[in-house]
């Protein structure tokens, strides 16, 4: 049995959800980290349990072909992005592999049934906001696992040119060259103040409209739709563009109000607790949802199952906890019928999905 501390030798075969490798040693699975299939790497484990252990990379013995030539010089201390070593054609096929298996292992569906999994990649750069930290004279992301502050590297790969440039410390948000750390500011139409939620990835932001536009487009009725865990509207004004009637429901107070801004004439915005909110829900023909990342509580799937007369939309930001609503509203008779994977946070483990659900008897 190993013991904390140990270092040992492995050749990891996969990555899972949560970012790591694992590698079996004689049958014992080990999960490490800054360490990726074909790597040939000495790790030393920092728990050990009876049937796994996590382990950290003390020494690359042999570097995999998957790891890109040049990657950001402080990619394994830096907790901003834990795949930043990793080819993006890799990281991409890693995120679907996971997608699947998460839909196998915890949604107990068959892969041969899945929909085919439309992928949308991301150039780099990406994030609208960034929260850096500052210990002393250094700015930048906490190392992995740790409130130690690494120093943002000029070639920092996911915050915005004018951020990498000049980082300060909190959050801040950077449009259009300029960096915006306290107020109101105004993206793609959208009023929000500066500690609102908002999609974080500048590149995509138009496709996920279009995705969304599109998938309410193929709904048949259009009297009303339900945009729950709303925010401040991103995804209420498509919708709206497409139903006779919208009902935006948050739970933030602050998300609440520019939502109201934010919201077409046929929109109602409610602000509510969503688990308390769809006790009360009117049956709707669409219902969108994008849940934090725990996913949707028991009683609000089964409501939007129970409530929902044509079409589900579901945001997802965890394979894993979108497996376990997803298995649960076909297990309420619903159909996946659409899955596309959204490359938002390139060069980090995180996979978000957009998926569509029909009643299982219709026929798109």
């Amino acid at each position: 049995m190993y013991q904390i501390g140990d270092e040992i030798t492995i050749e990891p075969t996969d990555l899972v959800a949560g970012g790591a490798a694992l590698a079996r040693v004689d049958g014992y699975a080990v999960f490490a980290t800054n360490v990726f299939p074909g790597d040939v790497a000495r790790v030393r484990l920092h728990e050990v349990k009876k049937g796994f252990a996590r382990a950290t990379l003390v020494e690359l013995v042999k570097p995999s072909p998957w790891r890109r030539a040049e990657p950001c010089p402080i990619a394994e201390e830096c907790g901003g992005c834990d795949w930043t070593a990793l080819r993006l054609d890799k990281q991409l096929e890693a995120k679907r592999r996971i997608l699947v298996e998460s839909l196998r292992r915890i949604g107990k569906l068959d892969p041969a049934t899945l929909p085919e999994i439309a992928l949308h990649p991301s150039p780099l750069n990406y994030r609208l906001r960034s929260r850096l930290h500052r210990d002393g004279d250094a700015i930048g992301f906490f190392a992995m696992q740790s409130h130690r502050v690494v120093p943002l590297s000029s070639q920092c790969e996911v915050v915005g040119l004018r951020t990498r440039e000049q980082p300060a410390e909190g959050e801040s948000w950077e449009l259009d060259g300029r960096v915006i750390t306290d107020g109101e500011l105004e993206i793609d139409g959208y009023q929000l103040a500066t500690g609102a939620f908002f999609q974080v990835n500048r590149h995509l932001l138009e496709t996920m409209l279009n995705l969304v536009r599109g998938l309410a487009g193929r709904t048949r009725a259009k009297r009303s739709a339900i945009d729950l865990y709303a925010g401040v509207g991103f995804f209420t004004v498509p919708l709206a563009q497409q139903f006779e009637r919208v009902t935006s429901v948050e739970g933030s107070p602050l998300s609440h109000a520019y939502a109201k801004r934010n919201a077409p004439e046929n929109v109602r915005v409610v602000r509510a607790a969503i688990e308390e909110y769809v006790t009360r829900m009117p049956r709707a023909d669409l219902v969108f949802l994008d849940p934090p990342r725990a996913g949707a509580k028991h009683n609000v799937i089964d409501a939007v199952a129970a409530k929902t007369n044509e079409r589900i939309c579901f945001l997802a930001c965890d394979p894993v906890t979108f497996a376990r609503d997803a298995s649960r509203l076909i297990a309420s008779g619903w159909r996946l019928s659409t899955l596309d994977l959204l490359d938002l946070f390139p060069n980090t483990h995180h996979v978000e999905t957009l998926s569509s659900f029909e009643r299982a008897q219709s026929v798109s």
